[in-house]
């Protein structure tokens, strides 16, 4: 299927619209009802707050570059590589806050473009915090001792203008480098994971506000060969999660090829790839492995018993 584009042939991008109005009591809320029905999820993938993550080069930006209608903020570097819209291009990118603030300014004030895509988010939030530091005359959030004020103060202005670019109607993609954590369990039991390279409490807003966290990595299928595949879902060891249903393993394909691939998923086509055709290589992280082997052996056993056990009503 194709992707759905917006030129200057294709109709109107329908945008959210909010309506700010004056705090009221909660008394004075006399239009406030309970709903009578349930709502539905929301059908449009580019709708939605994405997140992808894996190791530099695997894709990421070329993925991103072709969702619709994309505007890039390169807050790490300007791409030479990739043809996309790319805010301040020719002068390096977003290499400060002050020009991401600017780009914020510049959308709002205008119908063009569908999405914006931050690459990488880590880069844009380290910019956050240069700013928010540099407006109280200090090197580091640590240096205030105002008992966290500073840090709350850069994680206020970081979701005010994220929040302002998702309300202007835009869908938001954030690209993120992957970073291995360990992780003791309560048990005492140590184990390593793999997530979005965001620390504190930038990933904690993160994995608050995002509907898609989906980690990009490198296995082999059954021939020996190479490929990369989006994991949609994952466990205590790799994080990912999406909306509704979508097969855990999706081919990466490039460019607009890979977001077909993700928008066929999420509609609930069978596009994905059984975990039994799946092995790890050389290059596949040690979470990422743990993951394929155990699912793996849990589909073969399912296999000899006859498939996955039903849940009894």
């Amino acid at each position: 299927m194709a992707v759905r584009r917006l030129g200057s042939n294709a109709a109107p991008k329908q945008k959210r619209t909010t309506t700010k109005t004056a705090t009221k009591p909660r008394t004075e809320q006399a239009s406030l009802a309970l709903p009578t029905q349930k709502k539905s999820p929301r059908a449009d993938f580019f709708s939605y707050i994405h997140c992808y993550y894996g190791r530099a080069g695997i894709g990421k930006t070329t993925l991103a570059a072709a969702f619709p209608d994309t505007l890039m903020f390169s807050c790490e570097r300007v791409s030479g590589g990739i043809e996309c819209y790319d805010l301040n291009a020719d002068n390096g990118g977003v290499h400060n806050w002050e020009i991401f603030q600017q780009g914020v300014d510049l959308l709002e004030g205008s119908d063009r473009f569908a999405t914006v895509a931050i690459d990488t988010v880590e880069a844009a939030y380290n910019q956050c915090q240069d700013w928010v530091c540099a407006t109280k005359g200090l090197k580091h959030p640590s240096e205030a001792n105002d008992y966290g004020k500073t840090w709350a103060a850069v994680m206020e202005e970081f979701h005010r203008q994220m929040a302002r670019i998702y309300n202007s109607g835009r869908g938001l993609v954030l690209l993120s480098h992957a970073k291995e954590v360990e992780i003791t369990a309560h048990s005492g039991e140590k184990y390593t994971r793999i997530q979005p390279s965001l620390g504190g409490k930038a990933f904690e807003w993160l994995k608050q506000k995002t509907d898609f966290v989906i980690y990009c990595e490198y296995v082999k299928d059954v021939s020996g060969s190479s490929r990369r595949v989006f994991i949609t879902a994952g466990d205590e060891i790799v994080d990912a999660k999406h909306p509704g249903e979508m097969p855990t393993y999706l081919p990466f394909l490039k460019g607009e090829a890979g977001v077909d691939m993700l928008v066929q998923g999420f509609q609930g086509d069978d596009v994905g790839i059984p975990v039994e055709e799946l092995r790890p290589s050389t290059n596949t992280s040690k979470a990422a492995t743990q993951l394929v082997r155990s699912q793996s052996a849990r589909a073969a056993m399912n296999k000899q018993k006859g498939g996955p056990k039903r849940k009894k009503k």
